[in-house]
């Protein structure tokens, strides 16, 4: 059975975590001030440490809006309060296709 994106983050979690990462690196979720959604991620010492430069970006007219990037070792993924699943997503996509 295929996993739903954030069962998927949960396991990849559980794989990073070795008793230093989760301490010093980790992940974040917070609310944002105009009511959207964040996920940050450290990737220094993960297995997605790996995966260079990446940028999407959606904003729509009727107020639908989401942006991930990866630079500098850091995930960073922001969106309207509906784009948890497609954030969580997006990074599962670039860890598992990213060489």
């Amino acid at each position: 059975m295929r996993q739903n994106n954030l069962e998927w983050l949960e396991d990849w979690y559980q794989n990073q975590c070795d008793g230093d990462w989760e301490h010093r690196h980790g992940m974040r979720f917070r609310t944002l001030d105009n009511s959207g959604l964040s996920l940050t991620i450290e990737l220094a010492g993960t297995t997605a440490a790996h995966v260079g430069p990446q940028r999407i970006s959606l904003d729509t007219p009727c107020g639908e809006w989401l942006t991930c990037s990866i630079s500098n070792d850091r995930f960073e993924g922001s969106g309207d309060p509906e784009k948890l699943e497609q954030i969580i997503g997006i990074f599962r996509r670039w860890v598992d296709t990213c060489p």
